[in-house]
């Protein structure tokens, strides 16, 4: 099972999270790293982090960003080295794997990711782990996923992303809206 708090305190310390702050965290688990555990962590992130510290560790999350899917994506952007990100973005339905989440590139140079499943008219979130929590959570936690289409994107795009907000959540919005993430494109990879 992934220790989502281990990967956290190594992420803080990364970002230069000051040690009495860090210090603030039980980033141990009885249960190896539960649906729980994690949240509280989070929630205690809310607290304690500025918006932009919380997005700028939840964006180096992420599952399934290696393996098969990190493949498809990286086979896709070298094969389409040539485009630019418009005609990438257009030609999404060639890329073979069912991780590649809707994006709209928007006139200010961001880009706009979605990710989620329609059930019956409602949004229904894709984190098994978010699943198996009886509260609603923090959007926050939602930044994970955002960290699972920035690293793909990366690869697929060509481009260097950062999470700039996330805009809406599944559940947050208890099923109203679906899970959109706004990043902005630091630069093109050479």
């Amino acid at each position: 099972m992934h220790n989502f708090l281990k990967d956290f305190k190594k992420t803080m310390v990364k970002k230069g999270i000051p040690d009495e702050i860090i210090n603030q965290f039980d980033f141990s688990s009885k249960n190896g790293s539960s649906p729980e555990d994690t949240q509280t962590v989070i929630n205690l992130m809310d607290k304690l982090l500025s918006k932009e510290q919380c997005l700028s560790i939840m964006e180096e999350q992420g599952c399934c960003t290696t393996g098969k899917p990190a493949k498809a994506h990286s086979d896709f952007g070298k094969k389409y080295a040539n485009k630019t990100i418009s005609e990438r973005i257009e030609l999404f339905d060639k890329l073979e794997t069912h991780h590649r989440p809707p994006c709209k590139l928007n006139d200010d140079g961001t880009l706009s990711v979605f990710w989620g499943f329609v059930n019956e008219g409602d949004h229904i979130c894709v984190c098994g782990f978010v699943n198996k929590l009886s509260q609603i959570v923090s959007k926050t936690h939602c930044g994970c996923c955002g960290g699972h289409a920035r690293k793909l994107l990366q690869k697929s795009l060509g481009i260097k992303l950062q999470l700039k907000e996330i805009v809406s959540s599944a559940v947050s919005s208890k099923g109203k809206k679906s899970c959109e993430f706004l990043f902005e494109i630091n630069s093109e990879f050479k």
